[in-house]
């Protein structure tokens, strides 16, 4: 039994697809499959339940999820303390945020207030889809996410809060034959392309758009694409239509224009519940508190 066996294992339960995880961690499905079926025979146990539909674990499987996690978060708090103990202090935490989003007027200054007294720690700053960010917190590749709220839900290991309350738009291109009318409104695309991202969350994010246009009385002709940078340039085309926040960085793009919708959604920090990586924590705190001052 390794890591690798085991983060391949975490990663798969979190997604409930070999198909889905093969395409997010960049590894073959053979080879993903190849490891669990070692940890399966190590084990002496059927990890997974495979149908055409969806891969889930079995009773075994969700004992060994738990302890799994357990291990990864006192692996890092054991690491961390024997660092101390050998007086090694250096580390690097990594913040993940949900592609797309600028954070920068207050982020920038939690990051600041961070090594004016902890100057030895270097941080790092990941962008990641959100069919990535759940994974990749669970198997320590960031420390810190900021996504939606909804990305943390399900998951008893993370502990999160809510830092930002953020409006959804919906963006068009400035080119598109419906800027020109007066008082637009979000009912006029109802004949619109609706561009998304692919996700582990795909029936979620069908649910989420169908209900942010509810109010309008349509129900959108939703297109997935690979990632929101995708997403954001088939708006840029002028090929259909995309739903944002408000902290957007493209909405600055000359190319495009936006208009509000009803629809509100917090986001959220999160990080692995029960680490006592101090370092970490206290960062995690000053990002509550300076996106609070924001």
């Amino acid at each position: 039994m390794n890591d690798l066996q085991i983060d391949y294992f975490m990663a798969v339960a979190t997604n409930s697809s070999f198909t889905k995880t093969s395409e997010e961690l960049f590894v073959s499905q053979p080879a993903i499959s190849k490891q669990i079926a070692l940890l399966e025979r190590e084990l002496g146990v059927k990890l997974f339940i495979r149908n055409n539909r969806r891969t889930e674990l079995t009773e075994a499987g969700k004992r060994y999820f738990d302890f799994f996690s357990r291990y990864k978060t006192e692996m890092g708090n054991i690491k961390h303390e024997v660092a101390e103990l050998d007086g090694i202090t250096a580390q690097t935490i990594t913040i993940g945020i949900l592609e797309g989003w600028d954070f920068a007027s207050w982020l920038t200054n939690a990051i600041k207030k961070y090594r004016d007294s902890h100057g030895y720690v270097d941080i790092l700053i990941n962008y990641v889809g959100a069919k990535e960010v759940s994974t990749l917190l669970l198997t320590d590749e960031i420390d810190i996410a900021i996504s939606l709220k909804n990305t943390f839900d399900t998951f008893a290991e993370i502990e999160s809060r809510n830092i930002l309350e953020t409006r959804k738009k919906l963006v068009y291109n400035k080119q598109n034959i419906l800027a020109m009318k007066e008082n637009l409104s979000p009912a006029d695309f109802a004949n619109e392309k609706f561009f998304a991202p692919w996700s582990i969350m795909d029936d979620t994010v069908t649910k989420s758009i169908n209900m942010y246009m509810q109010p309008y009385g349509i129900r959108p002709n939703i297109q997935f694409v690979n990632n929101f940078e995708s997403m954001i340039n088939c708006v840029r085309y002028n090929l259909g239509v995309a739903i944002c926040d408000e902290f957007t960085g493209y909405l600055n793009d000359k190319n495009l224009e936006s208009i509000d919708l009803q629809k509100k959604e917090f986001i959220c920090a999160g990080m692995i519940k029960n680490s006592t990586n101090d370092e970490v924590r206290e960062l995690y705190d000053l990002v509550i508190s300076c996106s609070a001052d924001s």
